[in-house]
């Protein structure tokens, strides 16, 4: 939580004025007890402030009298030489905790006649009643008062909260994109769609709450305290005995509340995944009447999901009782102790705590219980938020922990310039694995000069789109190099390296948005004529006529209003539009009909003659296109030779395309 928090500090002026209005908020909380409580005790004896003054300074004239009294008898005992040993020494500690006292009368008696009087003797009303109006309007203004600034709290603390988490949207995409394939294979996209929803709104509520009510409710107690204090500081610290043993007890709610939360979070993944897998293969859930065991499956995931939101719900539930328990704790302590003094009109108790200079009255008392009260209610309404924080630190330690991780695919910190594809494509002796010690390519050793068309061929799992991945640096080998035009890429940058290369896949991968959106995804800037030329080797045209809208017709998720074939061509004119220096053709056509598919190739025969193509295919009509082809098995190349060679002596190749042979 607390680089959400130190990201969010960019916004310090709305943090400032957060912070400005919990202090005010808090300043009104505790003035309002404060200085309304004892004014409505006064009406209610039917006084005024006047009469109340007037009351308390003839109280203290009185005990200032008894008190000199005291003083003047206990002295007698002290210089009587044939008393006790025993009642000399109780009169002289008498006597100096009476001077105490007596100094203490003296200045409250200074304040209340040179202070208090005349300012109530100025301005206080001369009537209970108007004074309890006075008092309630007063009131009344406190509370609007108050309201305007938990208004603007609110505002700003909202509108910190939700940069922050936009900012931290928009660096998590960013820096998802950036993750290598490794990382991305691993975390799955249920994973990072809960990052981007459910946890960004945890992480959202954590900093609401710690910039409102984490700042707000503490200066509101603390406020109340000081009052408290003021009224008696050793009351107020045997009152809060019991707080140690509630903070134990909320930690070890907070930890197990951690786990919990934890484990809410990997069962919405998982209830992610499920919804992402029904939705996208909802056809085949269907054809073969699956939806029962989607719908078990979904239910077992919502259930784990829900018996962990239970647990989280049982442990918050647990923070309030334990808040208030302490809470009464204190109190308790603090009445019987405050009304024992009271009572006997006592400072000390147990004869050796002293609590306050002069004997408590039962007006202070009952205001230090009603700031007691005051102060519990923040303290109950932080327990409240603990859940809060703790969920929005665990989203953010989630958050951060998926994309601290270094990648294995880096840019170097000084990368050598791309050079524009023109000599070789060159695999020298690599070897990779997914997996450790199972390896998908073993020491692969391949030669491509710019402007072959190669065709790699194999059976499934041979190694042949793991080598694309390699040539387009989604990873790095764990052992040889691949160089173009003589210059390893690991010492380039792999986005200006993939600036050269278009690849189209059998998946037609398109987005939602119009047929020029996507023909145009690789070159935004593409002029109407290089769109009419990559629609025209598409062989396009035919579908864009019969489309109301034409190149601008949306098709929906996924390309999802096309065919099969279409979405491949759309694709590939897509990658035409790039023109790239290296051009890979994943089964580019195998959902094109045949004599489409031979016209595209009659138009790519004259496109791929600059550039270096790779055709990777099970189908014996791509093969037309290729000048050389390569069989793969087992992640090695076991045939080189042209198409004609390989047709009459590669018996690999002649395994693979016998019914075409």
């Amino acid at each position: 939580m607390f680089r959400a928090i130190k990201m969010s500090l960019r916004y310090k002026w709305s943090i400032i004025g957060a912070v400005l209005c919990a202090v005010m908020i808090s300043v009104l909380w505790s003035f309002s007890i404060t200085a309304i409580l004892p004014v409505v005790q006064v009406v209610l004896r039917n006084e005024t402030a006047v009469d109340w003054v007037d009351g308390e300074i003839e109280s203290c004239k009185s005990r200032i009298e008894k008190l000199e009294q005291d003083i003047a008898d206990w002295k007698a005992v002290i210089d009587d030489p044939s008393a006790d040993k025993d009642v000399v020494f109780k009169a002289d500690v008498d006597t100096d905790m009476a001077r105490d006292r007596l100094k203490a009368e003296s200045r409250q008696l200074e304040h209340f006649s040179n202070t208090v009087k005349p300012i109530l003797d100025k301005w206080a009303p001369r009537d209970p009643f108007e004074t309890l109006l006075l008092a309630m309007v007063f009131l009344l203004c406190l509370t609007t008062l108050k309201g305007f600034f938990l208004v603007a709290s609110a505002w700003l603390t909202a509108r910190v909260a939700s940069a922050t988490v936009m900012d931290l949207r928009r660096i998590y995409y960013r820096k998802a994109l950036d993750l290598d394939q490794f990382r991305i294979d691993r975390l799955g996209t249920s994973n990072m769609m809960t990052h981007l929803s459910h946890n960004m709104l945890m992480v959202a509520g954590g900093l609401r709450v710690f910039y409102g009510k984490c700042i707000r409710e503490p200066l509101k107690m603390i406020t109340c305290l000081i009052w408290a204090a003021y009224i008696s500081l050793p009351l107020l610290l045997l009152s809060l005995c019991a707080l140690p043993a509630g903070a134990f007890a909320i930690r070890s709610i907070s930890r197990r509340m951690k786990r919990s939360t934890q484990n809410e979070m990997e069962g919405m993944a998982d209830v992610f995944q499920t919804l992402i897998e029904t939705f996208q293969k909802v056809k085949t859930v269907r054809i073969f009447n699956r939806e029962r065991t989607e719908r078990r499956r979904f239910r077992k995931n919502a259930d784990t999901l829900y018996n962990m939101s239970l647990r989280i719900s049982l442990y918050d539930s647990l923070l309030r009782p334990i808040s208030e328990i302490i809470g009464i704790v204190s109190i308790a302590m603090a009445i019987l102790a405050g009304a024992w003094l009271v009572l006997n009109e006592q400072t000390h108790l147990f004869g050796m705590i002293k609590v306050s200079d002069t004997p408590i009255r039962p007006t202070s008392l009952l205001l230090f219980y009603a700031l007691l009260a005051a102060a519990s209610d923040p303290a109950r309404k932080m327990t409240e938020v603990v859940n809060v924080l703790v969920r929005g630190n665990t989203a953010c330690e989630n958050l951060f922990r998926t994309y601290d991780v270094q990648n294995r695919v880096r840019t170097p910190e000084n990368p050598v310039p791309v050079p524009v594809h023109q000599q070789s494509i060159e695999f020298k002796d690599v070897i990779f694995a997914y997996k450790p010690k199972q390896p998908v390519v073993r020491s692969v050793s391949l030669m491509i000069p710019f402007g072959q068309t190669l065709a790699v061929v194999g059976g499934n799992g041979s190694g042949k789109s793991t080598l694309m991945n390699l040539l387009c640096r989604f990873y790095d080998p764990n052992r040889g190099r691949v160089l173009i035009d003589g210059v390893n890429m690991k010492d380039v940058s792999p986005r200006k390296l993939r600036r050269q290369i278009a690849w189209v896949t059998q998946d037609s991968v398109l987005f939602n948005g119009t047929i020029l959106d996507n023909v145009t995804y690789g070159k935004p800037d593409a002029s109407p004529l290089e769109v009419a030329n990559a629609i025209s080797i598409a062989r396009l045209d035919e579908l864009l006529d019969s489309l109301p809208d034409g190149i601008d017709t949306e098709i929906g998720d996924n390309g999802s209003q096309l065919s099969a074939g279409q979405r491949q061509r759309v694709a590939l004119a897509r990658a035409v539009v790039a023109n790239p220096r290296i051009l890979i053709l994943d089964e580019a056509t195998s959902q094109v009909d045949g004599q489409t598919e031979s016209l595209i190739h009659g138009e790519l025969e004259k496109f791929i003659k600059t550039r270096t193509t790779i055709v990777v295919t099970h189908r014996a009509s791509s093969l037309k296109l290729a000048d050389r082809v390569i069989v793969m098995d087992h992640g090695k190349i076991v045939s080189d030779s042209t198409v004609d060679e390989a047709r009459e002596s590669s018996q690999p190749f002649q395994h693979l395309f016998a019914k075409s042979a």
